[in-house]
């Protein structure tokens, strides 16, 4: 919620302040020109970023919104909170912040708008409550080392979670008398978080971020059990950092306002929600593999070696002494040698992938050292062949480097 002691900037705060004190009393018609402090610049969040960012999002018309999650005068957070399904989506309230009537909110983050539970939210037209707000993201099977960056402003408080874990609250409590005085309200000082414990995201699936907006009555904490102890402030302003000279009443309030609540009426006020941040992970290795033909047609680094040297011990020393560059034109046929000609074949193949590709092809040096001279040491025409099967198949991934 706001309440009329406007942010000043601190130079002029000394001689605002008894004018101030005066008018949060009375019911003055003269309009204060006093200006809100700026939101500050974007900030992506505490936890440094192990891979690229591969994810962007913010608030936004399209944000989900969902109704169900909805509690009139419910100022508890949860210790989970399930994502929700059935949302509909936000109400995008940045043009009524420049063209109707802004309660004082900073500017929103680059790329986002401010977002309400209804299209007037910014004006003192919603019941004091906790409304939930939605939006996902995507990681692929195989990334590792995700973190997730966010940024949010908000009137009062927020709670975010991630895939039902918590991540961040803030103090459920409208702002206090001192930091309305200084600028720092939630709805103008960025609350800065971060996640990056890896089982609080789906990898291979989609991921939601779920943040519960808490609009408490003015003046509102924990210790006055969430009272509405504060009237509705006499004047908004047109844009941000501009002075405070839009009246709220009549235009700007509900009907016949009042600081006294029912269940479901009573001290309605503005509430807000503006955020953006990133989503980071290292992504899955593509792995190639190019063929025997493609190496019989191409050069590649220690081609000349022989099949014993680069570490492959067949059982045959006519075998052994094979260039792995000869291996690649070995065919097959029925016998226990054609069997090991063609395991050969792919060895040498797997062997120069390897060595061009390093950990974008399957397998290691060693652990295809270690996998072939067992099956050349089976002496067994089916484990040979089902090896060499599995490296052909490796070997045909092909790729932008085949």
């Amino acid at each position: 919620m706001r309440s009329f002691l406007t942010p000043k900037a601190a130079a002029t705060f000394a001689s605002l302040a008894a004018a101030l004190a005066l008018s949060a009393c009375s019911d003055t018609t003269s309009p204060t020109s006093v200006h809100p402090s700026l939101s500050p610049a974007f900030a992506v969040g505490t936890a440094a970023n192990v891979g690229p960012v591969q994810v962007t999002f913010a608030s936004s018309g399209t944000t989900q919104f969902c109704s169900s999650g909805t509690v009139i005068h419910g100022y508890t957070i949860p210790a989970t909170y399930a994502p929700l399904t059935g949302c509909g989506t936000a109400f995008d309230v940045e043009t009524n912040l420049t063209t109707s009537y802004n309660p004082g909110w900073g500017a929103p983050l680059p790329g986002s708008d401010w977002i309400g539970p209804n299209a007037t939210s910014n004006e003192y037209r919603t019941a004091p409550g906790t409304y939930v707000f939605q939006t996902t993201f995507n990681i692929p099977a195989g990334a590792t080392s995700p973190v997730l960056n966010d940024t949010l402003l908000s009137d009062n408080a927020v709670a975010v979670f991630l895939n039902g874990h918590p991540v961040a609250t803030q103090l459920i409590q409208d702002c206090p008398t001192t930091q309305k005085a200084a600028g720092t309200c939630n709805w103008q000082t960025a609350f800065v978080i971060s996640d990056n414990t890896p089982g609080d995201f789906i990898i291979g699936g989609t991921n939601t971020i779920t943040v519960l907006l808490v609009d408490t009555p003015n003046g509102g904490t924990l210790a006055n059990n969430y009272g509405c102890t504060e009237p509705f402030q006499p004047f908004g302003e047109l844009g941000f950092g501009t002075p405070f000279n839009v009246p709220t009443s009549p235009n700007h309030i509900v009907a016949n306002w009042t600081q006294t609540m029912t269940t479901t009426t009573g001290c309605e006020n503005p509430t807000g929600l503006d955020f953006a941040g990133t989503v980071s992970y290292v992504p899955p290795i593509v792995f190639q593999g190019c063929s025997p033909g493609f190496y019989k047609n191409h050069t590649f680094a220690n081609e000349n070696e022989t099949l014993l040297a680069a570490g492959f011990h067949t059982g045959s020393a006519t075998l052994d002494q094979t260039t792995l560059k000869t291996a690649l034109s070995f065919g097959g046929g029925p016998t226990l040698q054609d069997a090991k000609n063609m395991l050969a074949r792919e060895v040498a193949a797997a062997f120069a992938n390897i060595e061009r590709l390093g950990s974008n092809y399957p397998l290691t040096l060693t652990e295809l050292q270690t996998q072939a001279n067992a099956a050349f040491a089976s002496n067994d025409r089916s484990t040979i062949l089902a090896f060499a099967a599995t490296l052909d198949a490796d070997n045909n991934l092909e790729g932008p480097s085949c």
